[in-house]
């Protein structure tokens, strides 16, 4: 018996072209099932029960399998089962295709697809498709299997069920394997074996690796063969699948005797035989004894080695595998011919030449049907692309005219909305005009309110004209009159303290004098300029005023105020040259923040006065730690009279006109100014004017 490693792979692969991996019953799972059948009851489960076990019985006993499938059937019938009635009708065809009786296996499987037709089964119809489709293909007749896988495909494509893809791309695999169309053959399979990935059923994974490396194989790919095989291996063990395993072994003790290690090979066919027997898997029992037989031929042990080869013989006989009958009957002609029995060695040569004949008239067969499969297969093809091309201009028109459909359903709706949304705005338009005319109505009567307002305000503020001016000329009348008296008095308090021998009582009397009139004058002074800037009776006079030697001096004279209350008074300027303003607003503005920043200051604290140039313009700052102002002092803080919660801290009077001033002279001469303060946290004015062109 001589081997190659295609005839390996070969063998290695014949039990997979038929269905599913040739597995032993699962005796295991068989003994679980029928503990949980019970005969007297007539339920769904029952029927589901009975079908798993006829399932697992189609390979090794396949009688059996017909028994508890038909036993299904009538249990189904009986309980009106809405869907599986057609899949004990499909099992029990693949028990009779194991046996070889395609016309009874046909029956049933054309029966299976009725009844799910019936039944709107779509699962089951396309299963039922895929089982006749490989019951003609082990029949050799590709034309019907390959119609019938078509059909089957499709309706698992439309329903998107992946199991049943991955049965039927595997069975189109190998009709294309069978026809040397590798590429598809391998794209078929590898389709099988992704969706299986996806379902995650290890045997079926194996099952698809298996097969892709016969492909592989047959293709002449002999090294992404291996690959195949050794995942398929690891997946085996891990799943410990006995008979999977037993094949795998069975390929190894196959090469060992191609390469004449016997010994080693007889022991692993041992191993194997253990594993399975003639009733159990048939096929890998003529493998494991032709090697036993091969064995005992080299040991020359003819006596047993004449009775497995006959054995294998009448089993390869009775499954109808003429190549393992070729072998065993070339095996027992050398047997013959070494014991010296030559009339039936050259029996059984001219048998093995008989079956060799028989074989290549089947190869001849098969390849004519190959011949009439392939043109059938190129004229399916042109059918379905012309089918196709006709479908996708159908579909094209179908969504044509459902794009008119959908345009044409768009523009009713369209016209109808602004329809509505017409109507609704006529409504609302006429609303508004009714509400418009009404309100022109009320507007009209408020109109002639307003202008009878007006009238009355016209009056009134000519009424206010004329009593500020009268206000105005009272004031500096009363502020003319006003300044001789208290001249005089502060003269008399001059001359007082001059003659001297005034008593401690009276001297107090005399300071009290001159602090009034001192007061009274200020006051006087400050309201007669606030009367003169209000009537705008002078215009700022510019001239080049040394800014530098105007701002010490001005700080200077308030030094004597400062030390009284021990404040610090400092002055620092960058001033440089003249700059063109207004020095009597400037002078006032100095006097004005300086005597502010004295007047509310603490004892022991500082003011600071500074300067500095910024292009065309100057900044003055005065600086001081007095209580600083509130929110509320920042809102009046420019207006006249307005007394703020800050009060002088050495009993100075406070008339509320001092920041008035500064903010009218700053605004005369074009500036700002700004105050930076927090109640609590002291306060600095910073005031900033441009130089003048005039």
């Amino acid at each position: 018996m001589k081997f190659n490693r295609t005839k390996f792979f070969l063998f290695f692969f014949a039990f997979y072209g038929n269905a599913e991996v040739v597995y032993s019953q699962n005796l295991s799972l068989i003994d679980s099932l029928r503990e949980s059948l019970n005969t007297e009851q007539l339920t769904a489960r029952q029927f589901d029960l009975l079908n798993a076990i006829g399932f697992e019985y189609r390979y090794s006993y396949p009688d059996s399998t017909i028994y508890y499938c038909t036993r299904a059937y009538e249990l189904g019938k009986k309980i009106s089962i809405k869907k599986n009635l057609s899949k004990p009708l499909s099992f029990i065809g693949l028990a009779f295709a194991n046996k070889g009786d395609y016309k009874k296996s046909s029956e049933y499987h054309e029966q299976a697809i009725n009844i799910a037709i019936q039944q709107q089964d779509s699962v089951q119809l396309a299963f039922g498709y895929n089982n006749l489709g490989r019951m003609y293909f082990d029949g050799g007749d590709l034309v019907r299997s390959y119609d019938n896988l078509i059909r089957s495909k499709d309706i698992f494509e439309v329903i998107q069920d992946q199991s049943g893809l991955a049965y039927v791309y595997r069975s189109l695999a190998n009709v294309y394997k069978s026809q040397g169309d590798f590429e598809k053959a391998i794209a078929m399979s590898t389709q099988a074996f992704e969706l299986r990935k996806k379902i995650g059923e290890r045997r079926s994974i194996v099952s698809s690796l298996l097969e892709l490396g016969l492909i592989y194989e047959e293709k002449g790919d002999t090294k992404e063969a291996l690959a195949k095989l050794q995942i398929a291996d690891s997946l085996a063990k891990r799943i410990n699948d006995p008979t999977t395993l037993a094949e795998l072994e069975l390929g190894v003790a196959e090469i060992l005797l191609s390469e004449k290690r016997y010994i080693e090979s007889y022991a692993k066919a041992n191993a194997v035989l253990k594993t399975i027997s003639g009733i159990t898997n048939l096929k890998l029992f003529i493998r494991a004894s032709l090697i036993r037989g091969e064995y005992f031929l080299y040991k020359k042990n003819y006596s047993l080695a004449i009775p497995i080869f006959k054995d294998i013989i009448l089993k390869a006989e009775q499954s109808g595998n003429l190549a393992y009958q070729i072998e065993a009957t070339k095996n027992i002609a050398i047997c013959y011919q070494e014991i010296g029995e030559k009339s039936q060695a050259e029996d059984m040569i001219n048998q093995s030449e008989i079956l060799g004949e028989r074989i290549r008239n089947t190869d001849l067969e098969q390849q004519i049907e190959r011949l009439r499969f392939q043109l059938e297969i190129e004229k399916k093809e042109k059918e379905n692309e012309f089918l196709k091309s006709v479908q996708i201009k159908n579909e094209s028109l179908i969504a044509s005219q459902r794009f008119q459909n959908r345009l044409l359903l768009t523009l009713i709706v369209s016209v109808s909305l602004i329809m509505v949304v017409l109507l609704i705005y006529a409504r609302k338009r006429k609303i508004i005009n009714e509400m418009l005319q009404t309100q022109n109505e009320q507007i009209i009567k408020q109109q002639d309110v307003i202008t009878n307002v007006n009238k009355n305000l016209r009056k009134q503020n000519l009424q206010l004209n004329e009593l500020n001016n009268e206000k105005n000329s009272l004031m500096s009348i009363v502020a003319h009159d006003l300044k001789s008296p208290i001249n005089r008095i502060a003269g008399l308090a001059g001359i007082m303290e001059l003659e001297g021998n005034n008593s401690k009582q009276q001297q107090e009397y005399l300071a009290m004098i001159k602090a009034a009139t001192k007061a009274g004058d200020d006051l006087i002074k400050d309201l007669l300029d606030v009367s003169a800037f209000e009537a705008n009776g002078r215009a700022p006079v510019i001239t080049d005023v040394p800014v530098g030697e105007l701002l010490e001096q001005r700080v200077n004279t308030f030094y004597g105020s400062a030390e009284i209350k021990s404040i610090q008074l400092l002055v620092a300027h960058t001033f440089t040259g003249t700059f063109k303003s207004d020095a009597d607003s400037l002078n006032r503005i100095i006097d004005n923040l300086v005597s502010n920043a004295i007047k509310f200051s603490p004892r022991d604290s500082k003011v600071s006065v500074t300067g500095m140039q910024e292009g065309s313009a100057i900044i003055i700052s005065v600086k001081d730690n007095g209580p600083g102002f509130s929110e509320s002092d920042k809102v009046f803080l420019y207006q006249k009279f307005k007394r703020l919660s800050a009060q002088p801290t050495g009993g100075e009077s406070s008339n509320g006109l001092g920041l008035a001033i500064v903010k009218t002279l700053v605004d005369r001469l074009g500036g700002e100014i700004v105050l930076f303060s927090e109640q609590g946290k002291g306060a600095e004015f910073q005031i900033r004017i441009s130089e003048s062109k005039g």
